[in-house]
């Protein structure tokens, strides 16, 4: 399904239903229907799904639907259809982390932010694909637009689910690319939000000091509406604050300036796509948003220094914190991890505590200077992938991705490019805190770009 173009591609958004659920001109069963519909229809050649409950989700979106013509809705995401990454884990649902060793696993609970969901009366219809872990090797959903091209990882359910579209919101995880990579290749709207914004606690994590939950939507307001409620319920991590902000998005705030970014994956981004970037960035100068980049400041040329360095940051961080409980899992049953793990497990074999105590040093100071730049600018623009997702099943480059990882930075990924007829995302990065402030700047970005609401 080559083709794509992001100022006519139609996603489905969900913050504009309330009026009519509550006067009648649709509902939340309809809604619903729409989506289980739309996910018969390609289920079978995305493979975005590892787990579908349809006749749970019409009892929620049922009790929806009621609550609505009394004139009580629990929240702003009452009766949203959302997929949930099976990674997370839920009460009601196979919880199996992409991963033939906890094949059948059923949780006795639900994770943090599921439960928030359910609280606010979403309308949990399955569970999305994931590579195995969150680090394995790719699994078997393809890209909504192009089926010969990845849809990118680890959250590649997620995202192809919401870009393809069958449904209008998901939650994913990140701890390298796995929300902003898989959105740039599936031209869906997401939010990888500061590091601790939204409770992990019932999510498989690797390495937690860079594991975020992400959010997968049709609109950038969806995006915001969906994170907020789940941090407003679940809170943020222990130890976090947790996501500021209204419920209600935010509204759209031009930048005054934006930092442009090129790190480390400059080098490996394609004509066609830097072609692209540069028309979206010229065109964000031309309304009056100051651009800065390298030779205008030497903090930009510092900055971008240290991020060059990022792929071996990153590899230190996570192969290091990889190993608790990859590790055991290998030893125990060694024929359960997939190849692409044990690689990671040899990479980072030679590890020490030294060379970990020297990362968390260098995470520091680039923090730093990010801080120190994001007090001076309403924050960064980048390319969210080198390019459209790759024909084939490897996951794509994430080297864009890893500095909001590493540094636990806010980052937004908007599909406003097409390389080739396939998505590819603008990143935006924020300060780290600012997450409300950077949907506000997305939002204003996504919508001089797109000429229509986003």
């Amino acid at each position: 399904m080559a083709g794509y173009e992001p100022k006519t591609h139609s996603l489905i958004a969900f913050h504009d239903r309330a009026a009519a659920f509550r006067d009648g001109a649709d509902t939340p069963r309809d809604f619903l229907e729409r989506c289980i519909a739309a996910i018969e229809a390609r289920e079978g050649e995305i493979m975005a799904w590892a787990h579908l409950d349809f006749d749970g989700a019409r009892k929620a979106a049922d009790a929806a639907g009621a609550r609505y013509r009394e004139g009580r809705p629990l929240s702003p995401v009452d009766g949203l259809p959302v997929g949930i990454k099976d990674l997370i884990d839920t009460v009601d649902m196979p919880t199996e982390y992409g991963s033939t060793l906890f094949a059948g696993h059923r949780p006795k609970q639900d994770a943090a932010a599921v439960l928030a969901l359910r609280q606010g009366g979403a309308v949990i219809i399955g569970k999305t694909v994931t590579i195995a872990f969150g680090g394995g090797d790719p699994a078997k959903t393809r890209n909504p637009h192009d089926t010969r091209r990845t849809p990118g990882g680890s959250s590649s359910g997620s995202a192809a689910a919401v870009g393809a579209p069958t449904i209008p919101a998901a939650i994913g995880t990140h701890a390298r690319g796995s929300t902003i990579r898989p959105a740039s290749f599936c031209g869906a709207f997401a939010l990888k939000p500061s590091f601790g914004a939204i409770n992990r606690q019932g999510v498989f994590s690797a390495a937690d000091s860079m594991d975020h939950l992400g959010t997968f939507a049709g609109s950038l307001r969806d995006v915001w509406i969906v994170a907020r409620h789940m941090a407003r319920l679940a809170g943020g991590d222990p130890g976090h604050a947790g996501l500021y902000g209204g419920a209600a998005p935010p509204a759209p705030h031009k930048p005054m300036r934006l930092v442009r970014l090129e790190m480390a994956g400059w080098a490996e981004t394609d004509d066609a796509t830097k072609a692209a970037f540069e028309e979206v960035v010229a065109s964000l100068a031309a309304a009056g948003v100051e651009i800065f980049a390298r030779g205008d400041d030497p903090a930009i040329d510092d900055y971008e220094a240290r991020l060059a360095d990022m792929p071996g940051l990153w590899r230190d961080l996570y192969r290091f914190e990889m190993r608790w409980p990859m590790l055991q899992y290998l030893a125990l049953y060694p024929d359960d991890v997939p190849p692409r793990l044990k690689r990671g497990l040899e990479e980072g074999a030679g590890l020490t505590q030294e060379t970990y105590r020297a990362a968390l040093v260098r995470r520091a100071h680039v923090k730093a200077l990010h801080g120190e730049l994001a007090s001076r600018a309403d924050g960064f623009v980048t390319l969210a992938s080198p390019g459209p997702g790759p024909i084939g099943m490897d996951q794509g480059s994430a080297v864009f991705n890893e500095p909001s990882s590493v540094l636990g930075a806010p980052a937004l990924s908007l599909p406003l490019m097409a390389t080739g007829g396939a998505p590819v995302g603008l990143q935006l990065m924020g300060r780290i805190g600012g997450d409300e402030a950077l949907a506000a700047s997305g939002l204003w970005v996504a919508e001089h770009i797109l000429g229509r609401p986003a």
